[in-house]
């Protein structure tokens, strides 16, 4: 049986590139949807419609999952890109050191 080392493959994008990008989108995310989450609770005192107010409350609900998401998804990310920018990872993956 023969076998070969695998190698990553999306076109005109380097392993650690792809890495440091998601990261970064990652973090943003969830900068993103913190500011939107303080938005929507500085509405919360403003609504006095009981049916806007049950419509602002779904919506923090599904930002504050939103949020969380993207927590898990940036801490992930930069553990991804913390181990590749690793020595031995660098040179298991023919990276050269900027």
């Amino acid at each position: 049986m023969e076998y070969t080392k695998p190698t990553f493959s999306i076109k005109d994008h380097a392993l650690v590139e792809v890495a440091s990008a998601l990261h970064c989108y990652s973090r943003d995310m969830q900068s993103y949807y913190k500011i939107t989450q303080g938005h929507l609770v500085g509405q919360l005192d403003e609504v006095t419609d009981e049916a806007a107010l049950s419509a602002l409350k779904a919506d923090l609900q599904i930002i504050n999952q939103k949020m969380e998401y993207f927590h898990l998804l940036n801490n992930d990310a930069s553990m991804v890109d913390l181990l590749i920018h690793s020595p031995i990872m660098m040179e298991d993956l023919n990276i050269s050191k900027k």
